[in-house]
């Protein structure tokens, strides 16, 4: 049995009790089974099963139970394409040298809700289908022995749950409108560390523009799970990863607490960068610092923890947005988290698929989606480059239901999960406390007040905002006074009209805050519902007029970037919605197409061998750094030229050797993405 090899051998590696951490894939095969009349547990599934290695590959009879790979989404399979309960079964060894370990489960995410049953007994329950969690085990676990898993999984809703079915009469309103991915659709893992653990680490670093230097504080949550008092001291030790530098060699902290049985404690350690140490995260510069925490608990090693972080300031000043202090408008896209093949499983194979389409065609900037992207999607955007706003499935929540004791509960508790998560990626730039619920009644407004102040608990070092229904801009709405569009950092809202309607709701909310920035959070046209597909690229240049006339309005995001199913009214007999700039199956449309041409920061002026280049002033634009321009023949490169330093409005003159009027000519920036391509 593969994975019962993979785990002992690693156990028994390790060497006893000072071992280092370890991170144990469970993914790969599981043995799955429909549970329609909830009969799972009266017919024993939570309980240990007959067991042979020689069985199967997975070591034990299936007993009927299908065979699936997990990460798994069973709504992607017509055989499974069910909302209910379903189980999912494994079956995992460890060694007896783990017997002094904490031994934990991390899921990924799991949809929506789950039952933990380890050897038969229950270890844990969790709600909430897009956030990671993790379940201690200890207790459960036999040693030397094979040890049962059992994941009883519900991807059924109710008006309580997050998302959730709205209160109404219309036969939408029993839905939301993406698909209910039910499974254990993200990465399992299991975690063996010693009982004297880091727990979580934070890691702020705030650039100071000026000096070119630095601070990175390092917040610490260590725990101890023993039953008598630890000397603990951990050191972080950091690495700059463009350059391959340590940046902390001459100030290593070591810090040290003595902390109870049973209890956390927060550690902190601040360290002063120099300038010749800092490299800034962008979006055209994803640099990034790794870090290593070494743990000693009475002066012996007993764990490391890897985490990493950027250098980047993001912030509003009147109606800019501010990249490290440069003013940046940009365009995105919203992304669902759907596809045939890989459904919400969020792969690493399809974070490139789909980031990179998004950055080739100039999307660098928007709200992922109604909820958290997959951990390597937020690992693309950092190591690539791309701005998020992070969200939690608030979806058209009706004021009712903001004030429901249990959904604040749910929503906070996943919004809690995602921000202890992520709240290392650069970037992530903003938090959202919403989609489209009516903002402007009291009960938006508490709502808008209470969850941005939750975020700013767990996180104070992020924009603030919401994702307004485009009724939140009506003028009548505007003048109330419980409106709460006053506690966001910079204004979002989703505008559907015609390009006319979007100027004048733009001007009204101008009109009610000439102070902030204005983000078009969504805007779009079904594939489907217009003559052609140049009706929808019509649409989106109109958009970029508009934008251009008002320069407080510093971006746009699609919607949406993919074609996704939904149960949603008026969703097409194949079961999906074509909002998309690529269909189902990632393939462009003409509308992507014209994202690359009228959306590059850039035009460029050939003449007979002199290539006149200039950052555009309005929309998009942003400074340029670290580009550069190809000379191309026949798919060769004849000649490179730098483009850097380059302000919006400014320009640069290139000389060539030979004439280049007929030549493709396109510039990359450093992550190799083309932003500009004459050809097309």
């Amino acid at each position: 049995m593969k994975l019962i090899s993979t785990i002992l051998i690693c156990c028994i590696l390790a060497g006893g009790v000072h071992a280092q951490s370890q991170e144990l894939s469970l993914n790969g095969d599981w043995n799955f089974a429909l549970d329609p009349l909830s009969r799972g547990e009266a017919m024993g599934w939570d309980m240990p099963w007959k067991y042979n290695e020689k069985d199967s590959a997975n070591g034990y009879a299936a007993e009927r139970f299908d065979k699936v790979t997990v990460p798994h989404c069973w709504s992607t399979d017509i055989r499974y394409n069910f909302v209910g309960k379903a189980w999912y079964r494994k079956a995992f060894k460890l060694a007896e040298e783990a017997k002094d370990k904490l031994i934990r489960l991390k899921f990924e995410a799991v949809f929506y809700r789950c039952r933990i049953f380890i050897n038969g007994e229950l270890a844990a329950y969790h709600v909430g289908g897009y956030t990671p969690f993790t379940v201690n085990i200890t207790k459960y676990i036999k040693y030397g022995q094979v040890n049962f898993m059992a994941v009883e999984v519900d991807n059924s809703w109710s008006e309580l749950t997050v998302p959730g079915a709205r209160l109404g009469d219309l036969p939408s309103a029993q839905f939301f409108p993406w698909y209910e991915f039910g499974g254990i659709t993200r990465d399992v893992s299991l975690l063996i560390t010693d009982k004297v653990y880091i727990k979580n680490q934070k890691i702020e670093a705030v650039p100071d523009l000026k000096t070119g230097t630095a601070r990175v504080k390092i917040i610490t949550w260590v725990e101890n799970r023993t039953l008598a008092e630890a000397a603990v001291a951990i050191q972080p030790v950091i690495t700059n990863r463009t350059t391959g530098k340590l940046v902390n060699t001459t100030r290593a902290q070591e810090a040290t607490v003595n902390i109870k049985a049973f209890t956390t404690e927060k550690i902190i350690q601040q360290y002063d960068l120099s300038a010749s140490e800092v490299l800034l995260w962008h979006f055209d510069n994803p640099n990034l610092y790794d870090v290593s925490t070494t743990v000693q608990a009475a002066g012996i090693a007993v764990g490391k923890y890897q985490s990493y972080f950027g250098i980047r300031e993001c912030k509003v000043a009147g109606t800019q947005l501010l990249l490290n202090g440069e003013p940046i408008r940009v365009a995105g896209a919203n992304r669902h988290s759907d596809h045939p093949v890989y459904g919400s499983t969020e792969s690493a194979e399809l974070a490139k698929i789909d980031m990179e389409l998004q950055r080739n065609g100039h999307m660098i900037f928007a709200r992922m989606n109604h909820t958290p992207p997959g951990k390597h999607f937020f690992k693309w955007a950092d190591e690539h480059g791309y701005l998020l706003v992070a969200e939690t499935p608030n979806w058209q929540i009706s004021p009712v239901l903001m004030t429901s004791q249990q959904v604040k509960a749910d929503f906070e508790w996943q919004m809690k999960e995602m921000v202890e998560a992520f709240w290392n990626s650069p970037s992530i730039v903003a938090y959202s406390a919403g989609n489209e619920y009516p903002s402007w009644t009291p009960e938006g407004d508490e709502w808008t007040r209470e969850q941005l102040a939750q975020y700013k608990e767990l996180d104070s070092t992020r924009l603030l905002t919401f994702i307004a229904i485009g009724t939140a801009v009506n003028p009548a709405n505007l003048k109330l006074p419980h409106d709460a569009f006053r506690y966001c950092d910079f204004l979002n809202f989703n505008n559907y009209s015609a390009v006319e309607g979007l100027e004048k709701n733009i001007e009204a909310l101008h009109g009610k805050y000439p102070n902030k920035p204005i983000f078009i959070s969504e805007t779009g046209m079904r594939s489907d519902e217009v003559k052609s597909e140049q009706v929808r690229i019509d649409h989106v240049k109109g958009l970029i007029e508009v934008i251009n006339r008002h320069p407080y309005v510093v971006g746009f995001a699609y919607w949406s970037f993919n074609d996704y199913l939904s149960r949603f009214s008026g969703t097409n007999k194949n079961g999906y919605r074509p909002w998309g700039i690529v269909d189902a199956d990632r393939k462009p449309r003409a509308l992507y197409m014209a994202f690359k041409k009228e959306l590059s920061p850039f035009t460029v002026a050939v003449q007979k061998n002199k290539i006149i280049v200039t950052v555009k002033a309005g929309f998009p634009s942003y400074t340029i750094y670290n580009h550069v321009l190809k000379i191309m023949e026949q798919g060769k490169v004849i000649s490179s030229f730098p483009v850097t330093g380059l302000k919006p409005g400014s320009s640069i003159e290139i000389v060539a050797k030979k004439p280049v009027l007929n030549s493709q000519i396109i510039i990359e920036n450093k992550e190799g993405f083309v932003v500009f391509d004459n050809s097309l």
